[in-house]
């Protein structure tokens, strides 16, 4: 099988720099094309909203959100470097909302063939009171999904 477009979920952390980096390493072999998003969940932004009529966000919020870009910028900036050394492109995107829907809703729009992401390997009871993206973005995904675990320390 032959994967064109390959999607990595891509937040900065040791998981993702590892699911990152996989799609660095076959995407040479398949000819992909590599897309990393970075998804801001809307909770952090905790909006309020002056005027629900018109709109406005209190200033704070804008703030915020000002900061979490630049915080985007920053992290996809990562990946972009990571696919350069490695002598590849690597096309990023920042987006808000369930990281568990904009990742796939994204891979749609890009007809994506395989989804990369990371996994922290929470285990059972946090998974359940928390929540998994990966566990979830594998359980809805139309396409081909790998999951990255974390790698066991040797001793």
């Amino acid at each position: 099988m032959k994967f064109r477009r390959l999607l990595v979920a891509y937040d900065g952390s040791d998981f993702s720099r590892a699911a990152l980096q996989t799609a660095l390493d076959n995407a040479g072999f398949w000819g992909s094309e590599i897309y990393a998003i970075y998804v801001v969940d809307p909770g952090a932004l905790t909006p309020t909203i002056v005027d629900p009529q018109i709109g406005v966000a209190d200033p704070n919020t804008l703030r915020r959100l000002e900061v979490i870009e630049k915080e985007g910028d920053v992290i996809l900036g990562e990946a972009e470097k990571m696919a350069q050394d490695a002598g590849m492109e690597l096309k990023g995107t920042m987006l808000i909302g369930d990281p568990k829907d904009e990742i796939l809703d994204y891979a749609k729009e890009i007809e994506a063939d395989l989804i990369i992401l990371g996994s922290a390997g929470k285990g059972w009871t946090r998974r359940f009171i928390l929540g998994s993206v990966s566990s979830s973005v594998v359980a809805n995904s139309p396409v081909s999904t790998l999951v990255i675990h974390k790698q066991k320390k040797e001793e």
